[in-house]
């Protein structure tokens, strides 16, 4: 749909910068507070011996007895976090430069300095968030068939889904602003394991939400299951997991699965959380 994926670096800059800058926040505070002086090291019988210099001047050093260790590696440590102040600051400084001067030159800023009328007949090298979630949710398929005695169970987006716990996962997919698709089929190959075997035999599962991740355009399937006290449920859950895996669809990677039982209901503090770590 696009020639160019949205650039996924910076972000990360960005939150490298913000750990630099607590980390020279961090050292700054540990030089200010750690012990004064110098401390000379000499290894004798294979053991360090520490001597604790006042000055540059002050070239050999009093020494330090064992019970002072503690003293001493102190001292090394602000010797080290001391030299670390101006490489953090410079590497802080070298990354705001370069995003500076990549945001003013990037591909997309010539889309985003076209007229409004110009962007609307135009197909940039990278589509906008509402561009690709727009052309990926019009791919038509064939919805599953609910039975015709299935409770009138409704998200937001007025979709007849199967229980409670699929309107609530539905409907904070949609809060969270996360594009889906409702029991998407996927293809299967039931003998993926075996690429010798002379008939391949193919299936389709349904994974119950089909979502995109709109900043990296990654794919997830998302299984809910939902009687897991159940062993029977249980063991079907369990045969659809192995075919996803066998399929290269793992749980964490690609595939997020949640599950209830009658004493462990779905939380939303948790929908929240998966939302978030996957799909944003």
């Amino acid at each position: 749909m696009e020639t160019l994926q949205p650039e996924q670096f910076i972000s990360q800059i960005e939150n490298r910068i913000s750990e630099l800058e607590q980390a020279l926040k961090t050292k700054k505070l540990s030089v200010k507070n750690a012990p004064t002086g110098l401390i000379r090291i000499v290894q004798k019988n294979g053991k360090l011996q520490f001597y604790k210099r006042e000055s540059e001047t002050d070239k050999q050093g009093k020494y330090l007895p064992r019970a002072e260790d503690k003293l001493a590696k102190a001292i090394i440590q602000k010797e080290y976090n001391q030299k670390t102040l101006p490489a953090l600051e410079a590497e802080i400084s070298c990354l705001k430069n370069f995003l500076t001067e990549y945001k003013s030159k990037t591909s997309n800023s010539v889309y985003e300095n076209l007229p409004s009328t110009r962007q609307q007949i135009v197909t940039p090298l990278t589509l906008t968030n509402e561009q690709y979630a727009d052309a990926w949710l019009k791919v038509e398929y064939r919805h599953k068939k609910l039975p015709d005695d299935a409770q009138p169970f409704f998200t937001e987006n007025n979709e007849h889904v199967r229980s409670k716990s699929e309107v609530i996962i539905a409907n904070a997919l949609k809060v969270a602003g996360i594009p889906y698709r409702y029991e998407f089929p996927l293809l299967m190959d039931k003998n993926a394991d075996n690429p010798d075997f002379p008939d391949y035999d193919f299936c389709k599962l349904h994974p119950d939400f089909y979502c995109l991740n709109l900043r990296t355009r990654e794919e997830f399937a998302w299984e809910h299951f939902g009687m897991m006290d159940d062993p029977d449920y249980a063991a079907r859950a369990t045969e659809k997991l192995q075919l996803y895996a066998e399929n290269g669809l793992f749980p964490g990677k690609n595939l997020i699965v949640t599950m209830e039982t009658s004493k462990n209901q779905l939380s939303s503090k948790m929908l929240k959380e998966i939302i978030r770590t996957y799909l944003k």
